[in-house]
């Protein structure tokens, strides 16, 4: 190998494994003397590793005769010996330093690589599982449903047609009043039970006042006595209380129920929060184990499994606990979208600074609701008449990851100051969805508030859903920004989270394209005649990926979306300039050519 060959060269024709051996050697034969490139050892804190060294007299490390040149990331390349110093030695030790910190960030993002495709096969892996489960427990439910209709109903009809042919054959012999009668007690038990399987499959209190009361209404029907204590606090997901709500209520039904003898039928049920929804039951059990009991809960042990929950039982000398406890959220889509926006991370990382600077002090709790809300999914609320909304819109919406809540009509203003309130059951909404006709004040009162709320009168639940998951990062974000402005004046008047929040707000584009959005769509603007509905589709009115807001096919290339972009900010930017574009039209046409560059520099993505 020759004496002068340059870094970079190596870098290109040896292995990575020889790389910082060869480095490391080609440095001592241009200096003429040793090098070594040292790190921090890991057991002990001031000493030092050799990696590579060009002789044996320098694997010691470091001594005072030695040169030291820094190497990013906490290395240094030592030079000892040397009998050519000169500028070019010194630029060769300089570019050494520098592909040896390369070679060490390769190496150190091999190391991540390896490790994320190892977590995906795992993940994978538990995805599979996941889905093999939720298809058992979706023929588990089915049967259970099946079992419940059959034994309830056919086997109730079947005595039914029993008796009323008994009573055919004793017409004859008189008493036909107590027979009517003793049928028509047998018709009503009959309908009795079998609106109970149906509330079991769709209870109607559960989406109106959620889990507990919805608990409670069922436990009014039971046999036995049920006592409540506890609280479930703030209603969550409807997927999570429907959840939480048929596990718990299987076990009331097993407990209060009939099947069971003991001396003490009741039943005490505490109810708890604590980033899960908890329920524990006691009562008395008799001869009933542990394992008897799991027999008998074992399907909804297994559907509520799914949901990331459990369901536990423990007998100990004839008292029972069963305890069903399930996470008050699920992995948001927020979470998972918001690793892709710039701005979601930006005020994440404001956030925590926001509670190191509050530390313990009264704020705190302020700052931990800001990041428990920014984490959570969308809150859609409809808002109907008396009979509800109609299920299928509820699941629907649902399983998109938004969380929707009920309020029963009227909607005017104090139903609006509840639906912004951040505490409550149904407060800190981004949307409303109006099945009943809104009053001028509940409008105001929505689109006066410090945070955005979107209301709509004629969209489905669906679409109202989909358009908040596709902006989730930037409402959570937005939402984030203006809670943490009401907290500022409690700070410092020179305290740099003020300087950090108007920076972030004022640099956020995607929420002024969101803002701008809303009011093109309101239809109460006078903005941008004839080429409105241009604008908004370009903000993302119908989908935010590039294609979507340029109008093209989802197919087409990279290249038909650049073409597209450019021509769109020639448009705006020949909009802004024309005689008759005023100065209110000329600021939106700077925010249509700032996005449309965005598309054409491929920063938006999304």
């Amino acid at each position: 190998m020759r004496k002068n060959r340059r870094p970079h060269e190596l870098v290109t024709s040896v292995p990575q494994d020889r790389l910082a051996d060869e480095l490391v050697g080609q440095l001592a034969r241009t200096v003429g003397g040793q090098a070594a490139y040292c790190v921090p050892a890991a057991d002990r804190p001031e000493g030092f590793e050799v990696v590579a060294a060009s002789s044996q007299s320098i694997h010691t490390g470091p001594d005072r005769d030695s040169f030291r040149e820094p190497v990013r990331g906490g290395g240094v390349l030592l030079v000892a010996g040397a009998r050519r110093w000169g500028a070019k030695e010194q630029a060769a030790v300089r570019e050494t330093a520098g592909w040896l910190a390369v070679t060490s960030d390769v190496d150190r993002l091999r190391a991540d690589h390896d490790e994320a495709d190892e977590r995906f096969r795992a993940l994978r892996a538990e995805v599979t599982a996941a889905r093999e489960r939720l298809a058992h427990v979706r023929d588990l439910e089915r049967r259970r449903l099946v079992r419940s209709i059959t034994t309830s109903t056919l086997r109730d009809l079947d005595d039914l047609r029993r008796r009323l042919r008994g009573f055919g054959e004793q017409l004859a012999e008189g008493g036909e009043m107590a027979r009517i009668a003793e049928i028509g007690v047998a018709v009503d038990e009959m309908l009795d039970t079998f609106r109970t399987v149906v509330r079991g499959v769709y209870p109607a209190m559960l989406p109106d006042k959620g889990p507990q009361a919805a608990l409670e209404e069922l436990a009014a029907t039971l046999p036995h006595p049920v006592r409540f204590t506890g609280d479930l606090g703030r209603r969550v997901g409807w997927q999570i209380e429907s959840g939480f709500y048929h596990a718990v209520a299987a076990v009331l039904n097993l407990l209060a129920g009939d099947g069971i003898h003991r001396d003490d039928p009741a039943v005490a049920v505490e109810f708890g929060r604590e980033e899960e929804l908890r329920a524990r039951l006691r009562t008395d059990v008799g001869v009933l184990s542990a394992a008897d009991l799991r027999a008998a809960l074992h399907q909804d042990a297994e559907r509520i499994a799914v949901l990331g929950g459990a369901l536990e039982c423990a007998v100990t000398d004839g008292a029972a606990v069963v305890s069903v406890r399930l996470a008050d959220r699920t992995s948001s889509a927020i979470t998972s979208q918001g690793e892709g926006s710039a701005l979601f991370q930006r005020v994440t990382d404001l956030v925590k600074q926001g509670q190191e600077a509050a530390g313990a002090g009264p704020a705190r709790a302020r700052w931990d609701a800001i990041a428990a809300r920014l984490v959570q999914p969308p809150r859609l609320a409809v808002v109907a008449d008396a009979d509800g909304a109609d299920p299928s819109e509820l699941d629907s919406a649902s399983l998109l990851g938004v969380t929707v809540v009920f309020a029963e009509g009227p909607a005017d203003r104090e139903l609006a100051e509840e639906l912004l309130a951040d505490d409550g059951p149904r407060g800190s909404v981004d949307a409303v969805l109006c099945r009943v006709p809104p009053v001028p004040e509940f409008r105001a009162a929505l689109r006066r508030a410090a945070q955005r709320v979107e209301i709509s009168e004629s969209s489905c639940a669906d679409d109202v859903a989909r358009r908040l998951v596709t902006w989730a990062p930037v409402l959570a974000a937005r939402r984030a920004i203006t809670s943490a402005r009401a907290l500022l004046p409690g700070l410092p008047a020179d305290h740099p989270l003020r300087w950090s929040v108007d920076r972030i707000a004022a640099e956020a584009h995607e929420i002024t394209e969101l803002d701008l959005l809303d009011e093109l769509l309101s239809g109460e603007t006078r903005l941008l005649r004839g080429v409105a509905d241009d604008a908004a589709r370009l903000l993302g009115a119908e989908g935010t990926d590039p294609r979507s807001r340029l109008g093209l096919e989802p197919e087409a290339n990279d290249e038909q979306v650049s073409v597209a972009a450019q021509r769109a900010a020639n448009r705006w930017r020949a909009h802004a300039v024309r005689p008759i574009t005023g100065g209110r039209d000329a600021s939106v046409c700077d925010v249509l050519i700032r996005t449309a560059e965005g598309l054409l520099s491929g920063e938006r993505n999304r």
